[in-house]
């Protein structure tokens, strides 16, 4: 008798609590909203603008010619000592 009490508060007490939390939850009114949103779009310029300063603009990244990049891809594989092609 004694673990049937036990049992009901553990699944009971649990599903009381459940129901009540969205009546008090409120949504933020939608000054508060926006305003998130803003901090949040200012900080990920900040973030894109610290990623441009520390890997440069993506046209610099990307526009290499095939032996530009082929040579780079020689020096990095010198430097960890592959042996290069053929082997």
């Amino acid at each position: 008798m004694h673990r049937r009490a036990v049992l009901a508060t553990l699944f009971l007490l649990p599903a009381g609590r459940v129901e009540a939390q969205p009546a008090a939850r409120r949504r933020p009114d939608a000054e508060a909203r926006q305003r998130e949103l803003e901090d949040w779009w200012r900080r990920q310029r900040e973030r894109e603008a610290a990623d441009r300063f520390w890997n440069g603009p993506r046209e610099q990244r990307r526009n290499l010619t095939r032996d530009q990049f082929e040579r780079w891809e020689q020096q990095r594989e010198r430097q960890r000592g592959r042996p290069s092609w053929p082997y």
